[in-house]
């Protein structure tokens, strides 16, 4: 899966996962959930195989890394994808950044700082969404981008709809479940990068 992968979803120029095949054709989105579930792959792989196998599936680490890193964390921050289904994508991402900050083996300099941005990133993220969180009755409701004031849902505006496979977002996205569980998933994420030191 990770060598298919590797030969038909990464775009050449920004090293980054495009979001697949449908109908026989290259959909060339580019998702932050598709960085992460490789991210996942590849760390796992790394993990797991031979010496051989292993250099292989960590060099494609510390290149996602890098290419996340460069046009999905402006300012260090995961970049939000509003509500809906698109309100876990970097969630999902932040679940595997810090799969590789804890668990990408190697003592090279390479693999320290493929397991230092992936952390980084995290905690970055985590502390933006944090600080740009609203609080209502007591508890933090988060944003769906982590660069910029959560918005707080009123009762009226249009809600989330599922079409044709996919849940579109409400009007304000912060009412979605897939935004309040991304934005956990990082605080997750941020306190397990923050247990294991390399």
């Amino acid at each position: 899966m990770g060598d298919w992968i590797d030969r038909t979803l990464i775009d050449p120029e920004t090293h980054l996962v495009f979001d697949g095949i449908k109908a026989g054709s290259l959909v060339r989105a580019q998702y932050t959930y598709c960085q992460g579930v490789v991210l996942g792959l590849e760390t796992e792989l790394a993990a797991r195989t031979g010496a051989e196998a292993r250099a292989t599936h960590a060099q494609r680490v510390y290149r996602l890394v890098a290419a996340v890193n460069e046009h999905m964390a402006p300012a260090g921050v995961l970049k939000g994808s509003g509500g809906g289904d698109g309100g876990l994508f970097a969630g999902v991402t932040a679940r595997y950044l810090a799969l590789v900050a804890t668990s990408l083996p190697g003592d090279s300099a390479d693999d320290a700082v493929a397991r230092d941005t992936a952390r980084t990133i995290v905690l970055s993220s985590a502390k933006s969404a944090w600080d740009y969180r609203q609080t209502v009755d007591g508890l933090p409701l988060f944003g769906a981008f982590w660069d910029r004031d959560a918005e707080l849902p009123t009762t009226g505006g249009a809600q989330a709809q599922f079409v044709e496979g996919a849940v579109n977002a409400s009007e304000t996205p912060e009412r979605d479940l897939s935004v309040q569980l991304s934005g956990w998933m990082l605080m997750e994420a941020a306190c397990n990068v923050t247990a294991v030191q390399y």
